[in-house]
Order: C-alpha cells, then sequence, then structure tokens
C-alpha cells in the first residue's frame, strides 16, 4: 500500500492518501497520527493485510 500525506497549499488541511484512496483532515499533525496509527494495526496483523495468490485459494 502506498500512503502519502499531501498537504494543501494555502494550509488549510491536507489529505492521506492510501493508494488511489484519500483521507481528508484539518491539520498536519492529525493526518500524521492517523498514518502512524495506521502502520501499527499494519505492523501488528502483517497476515490480514497480504495479498493472497488467486490461484490458491480453494472454495
Amino acid at each position: 500500500m502506498n500512503v502519502k500525506i499531501e498537504v494543501n497549499e494555502q494550509g488549510s488541511g491536507c489529505k492521506v492518501w492510501l493508494d488511489d484512496n484519500v483521507v481528508s483532515f484539518q491539520n498536519l499533525k492529525e493526518a500524521q497520527a492517523y498514518v502512524a496509527q495506521l502502520q501499527g494495526r499494519i505492523e501488528a496483523a502483517p497476515s490480514s493485510f497480504a495479498l493472497r495468490d488467486k490461484g490458491s485459494e480453494t472454495a
């Protein structure tokens, strides 16, 4: 997953991009806290976010 924080040039908020999805925040501090929390959750359960090989799935 590609994560990027984009700060509004006028200083009115920022966006966190998660691949092609976006979440808006009022300030950089909130955006950074969100990313840190998200990364912590991913690291705590990496197998939950692993991509599966479609050929290995069983019905």
